[in-house]
């Protein structure tokens, strides 16, 4: 596999560099948003949660995207916290929105009272696809989803790749042209860079017993050692400090700032009960659940006047 990170420099403003650490930026003055993208995202996946949002917006590339280098297989949420943590240093924003992995680096860097969340006074979490774990339906179906999805990858099925993963749309979504074409985009990326190096990241745990700073254990999770007992309405590693995943909830629950949580139905990446369980943790957090299909397709409008609403 190639690297996009080879690639000649572009005017792209979707494309930043690693003299931008990766991030674009538009729009100025106070307040300071950052924008990041979920499992083979990009920021112009992005773009569209930061229209009508006042003041600076920025827009990260993660490791393994948008010509960024991948930091080799077996990606962590720790590892997706720091480069979160990196990008909020770096532009000094106040308010953060994550969508499904990057919903999951924030929520282990709030956890983890990470300091760099000291100056965040909002934090929008889309389609959030971990918390502290999964039921045993969920669990499984992701483990016989990634084993499809590696076999597709390794024999480069483009055409494979795009299927599996719009079937996980519903049918109204999956048949409109340009969603094919998205999926598709997305489908080259996992077989022509070093994107497959987080393949494994669908069975993977936000918020458990690990600090952000030590890191997980890949490959436990991608093996499918996680055990099944139940923490929140979902499945922990058996190996888990359960009194350290108690400590993370309870920062979790002390974050002063405000939280929106995002998700819509129908959608087996991200499932409901997830972005519940984490409404459920946070008291004062807010909870919109949209119609199947909703936020990247049939709903942008209603998503764009519940993040303006929110971040005003």
């Amino acid at each position: 596999m190639t690297n996009d990170a080879t690639t000649p420099m572009t005017n792209d403003l979707n494309l930043p560099g690693p003299d931008a650490g990766y991030i674009a930026t538009f729009g100025s003055g106070e307040p300071h948003t950052l924008f990041s993208h979920g499992f083979a995202g990009a920021i112009r996946d992005t773009r569209p949660f930061g229209t009508g949002i006042t003041g600076t917006r920025h827009f990260l590339h993660l490791p393994g995207h948008g010509g960024r280098p991948s930091p080799g297989p077996g990606w962590t949420y720790p590892q997706i916290a720091e480069a979160l943590a990196e990008a909020l240093r770096t532009t000094s924003a106040t308010r953060a929105l994550g969508v499904s992995m990057s919903a999951g680096g924030l929520l282990n860097l709030i956890s983890n009272g990470h300091p760099v969340t000291r100056q965040l006074e909002k934090v929008a979490l889309v389609l959030p696809a971990s918390f502290t774990g999964f039921t045993a339906e969920v669990l499984d179906r992701n483990r016989s989803y990634l084993e499809t999805l590696r076999g597709l990858v390794a024999a480069a099925d483009i055409e494979g790749i795009t299927d599996l993963m719009l079937s996980r749309e519903p049918a109204e979504v999956a048949d409109l042209l340009p969603a094919r074409a998205w999926t598709r985009a997305k489908a080259e990326n996992l077989v022509e860079t070093d994107m497959s190096d987080g393949l494994g990241l669908a069975l993977e745990i936000a918020v458990d017993g690990v600090s952000s700073n030590g890191g997980a254990d890949a490959d436990d999770a991608v093996a499918g050692n996680g055990g099944a007992d139940a923490v929140d309405g979902g499945a922990v590693d058996a190996g888990a400090d359960y009194g350290a995943v108690d400590e993370r909830l309870a920062a979790l629950a002390r974050f002063p700032g405000e939280i929106l949580v995002l998700t819509h139905t129908d959608d087996p990446a991200h499932p409901v009960e997830i972005a519940e369980s984490i409404a459920a943790a946070i008291s004062d957090s807010r909870l919109e659940i949209l119609p199947a299909g909703s936020i990247l397709w049939r709903g942008r409008h209603e998503v764009r006047r519940i993040l303006g609403e929110f971040f005003g």
